[in-house]
């Protein structure tokens, strides 16, 4: 019993595995687009793993036929050729899964806002943290902790804006957009890591101005 649910299970996974050795090989031939040369290095490679497997496959059909079990050799097949097409779906579920692992809880960035919102206080900083704001676009991310900031003047961004903003010692990566004071416009929307480097920055052009280096 133990060693059937073994075979069924090798089964399942030998279907995965061929849907990537074909994915493999269907990319290979073109990179992905009919327009540009295959790469034979690759091509090679999961071909080769591919009849490998194959190989793999039919011996192991071979010794179910010699122990008499059919039945078993029947369902090993279809549980191939089922989880082979069930592939695509199976990675998407798991990445969904993986995301939402990674993804940081609406309590936790509440914590993290009112960290930002004292720190600011502290440092005197012109801003004020928009609770609200930051609350809805964390929503949209979850990745990341947001914090949506107010400057307190009318003035554009500037140099010694960021400089302060990344004086912060956050202690984890946060993702700042900056509006002016009335609220309506974003002034810049960037993720700063908790090393205290820029990884993403928004509009391009007023961080080309500032200076600031991406990672």
């Amino acid at each position: 019993m133990i060693m059937s649910l073994f075979f069924i299970a090798l089964s399942a996974a030998m279907g995965v595995s061929i849907w990537f050795l074909v994915i493999g090989i269907v990319f290979s031939i073109g990179g992905g687009d009919l327009y540009i040369v295959t790469h034979y290095d690759s091509l090679f490679f999961y071909a080769t793993l591919l009849l490998l497997c194959i190989i793999a496959y039919l011996f192991f059909a071979k010794h179910l036929i010699e122990k008499e079990l059919p039945l078993l050799l029947l369902v090993c097949f279809g549980t191939t050729f089922l989880f082979f097409f069930l592939a695509p779906w199976i990675i998407e579920s798991k990445s969904l899964v993986q995301r939402e692992l990674s993804n940081i809880s609406l309590s936790n960035n509440q914590k993290f806002i009112e960290k930002v919102e004292v720190m600011v206080e502290q440092e005197k900083l012109p801003y004020s943290v928009d609770v609200e704001k930051s609350r809805e676009r964390f929503k949209d991310i979850r990745s990341i902790n947001v914090v949506v900031l107010n400057k307190a003047t009318n003035e554009e961004i500037k140099k010694k804006d960021i400089d302060e903003l990344l004086g912060i010692t956050y202690g984890e990566d946060v993702r700042l957009k900056i509006f002016e004071k009335s609220n309506e416009r974003l002034l810049i929307d960037l993720v700063i890591d908790i090393d205290k480097s820029v990884s993403y920055c928004e509009p391009y052009e007023i961080c080309e101005d500032l200076g600031l280096e991406i990672n």
